[in-house]
């Protein structure tokens, strides 16, 4: 331990040692050591005398005995006691070693724990945010077969061919071939299957097309057209269109029903059946659009469904103009409906105008 004037000595040199243009000579570094030695020397405490046990000394009322033993139950006067040998001073670890070695001991406790919260968070993070792919889509035992024909026929990638989406009952699946290299799209009925593939590049700039005929009767067939881009995983996204056709027209009806309408249609009117088409819908009846085959006026026609529907021809010839409207005006319990239909060259489109009652009214 430093006196007084050794820690004023050890901190004068200190300030000269340490300061930012202090110096010191040999002996005052050696000094400075020297004093810093004695400042950090741990005096090491003598070790502790075991106090000879005292005989107690005999109780006033109890005789006295020539043995040192007290006897066991016997009583100790005021201001006696009995004396126990000294025990020795029991020296407490610093807390910081105290800490360290609890840490030490239960070290495999507290790596336990980490690595179940590090699980936990693993597990929690592939839930919430893993790309597990679409799910596959339910087919039933016979679209089944029809997937394990393509599959054997050996022209794709083992293992690429997944059924993406279903229209009309023709099933359209996705597979890769060449190693990858080339993306297919094909769909198929029955028997019958309609394959297109291009490159995965190709795909991703212009997407592939694919197109297969379903016959309905003898008049009529399905006609299902699938289109496929790849999204930036190379996933597939696929749009389908279906629309029913027949030898007699070169329209394009949205079921069987439909195009039977058609032909009623063209009994009922007079319109020829090649030109009769849909051209919109007011609150599902269809809204029809034709030729007249005796003078050639393009007319407009609401349902269709009854003997003698309403309908509207344009009083030029069809293609007289560049843009021309045709106005039908339906009524129905007190309120009229007016129909425009604008066609030509330009752009062709129905507009639907219900309680009209003169160029001020509203509609929609």
């Amino acid at each position: 331990m430093l006196d007084a004037d050794e820690a004023v000595e050890l901190r004068t040199l200190q300030a000269r040692a340490y300061g930012r243009a202090g110096a010191l000579n040999a002996a005052e570094a050696a000094r400075l050591r020297e004093l810093e030695s004695a400042k950090t020397r741990v005096a090491t405490p003598p070790e502790a005398t075991r106090p000879e046990p005292r005989a107690p000394e005999p109780a006033r009322d109890a005789p006295a005995t020539t043995s040192d033993a007290v006897p066991v139950g016997a009583a100790v006067g005021a201001g006696e006691e009995i004396s126990s040998p000294a025990e020795p001073p029991v020296t407490r670890p610093p807390r910081d070693d105290s800490a360290l070695a609890a840490l030490r001991q239960h070290w495999r406790l507290a790596a336990a724990i980490t690595g179940v919260f590090v699980v936990i968070g693993l597990v929690l993070g592939w839930l919430l945010f893993a790309d597990r792919g679409p799910a596959p889509m339910q087919l039933s035992a016979q679209q089944e077969q029809w997937q394990s024909a393509i599959v054997a026929s050996g022209d794709f990638d083992p293992g690429s061919v997944r059924a993406v989406a279903e229209d009309e009952g023709v099933v359209i699946w996705f597979a890769t071939k060449n190693e990858r290299a080339d993306v297919c799209l094909v769909l198929g009925h029955e028997d019958a299957t309609a394959p297109a593939c291009t490159t995965q590049e190709q795909a991703e700039i212009l997407g592939l097309t694919a197109r297969l005929t379903k016959p309905v009767s003898q008049n009529q067939t399905y006609d299902i057209e699938a289109q496929m881009f790849l999204t930036h995983g190379g996933e597939p996204a696929v749009i389908t269109r279906s629309y029913i056709t027949s030898p007699q027209s070169t329209s394009m009806f949205a079921s069987p029903e439909e195009a039977d309408a058609a032909t009623t249609l063209a009994e009922e009117t007079g319109l020829e059946r090649r030109t009769i088409t849909v051209v919109g819908y007011d609150d599902g009846v269809p809204i029809w659009t034709g030729v007249d085959m005796s003078t050639q006026r393009f007319c407009l026609v609401y349902d269709g469904s009854m003997p003698d529907p309403p309908m509207a021809c344009d009083e030029g010839l069809m293609l007289a103009d560049a843009d021309r409207t045709l106005v039908l005006d339906v009524v129905d319990d007190a309120e009229t409906t007016r129909y425009e239909y604008q066609f030509g060259y330009g752009q062709q489109y129905l507009t639907v105008t219900r309680g009209w009652e003169g160029d001020d009214a509203a509609g929609e």
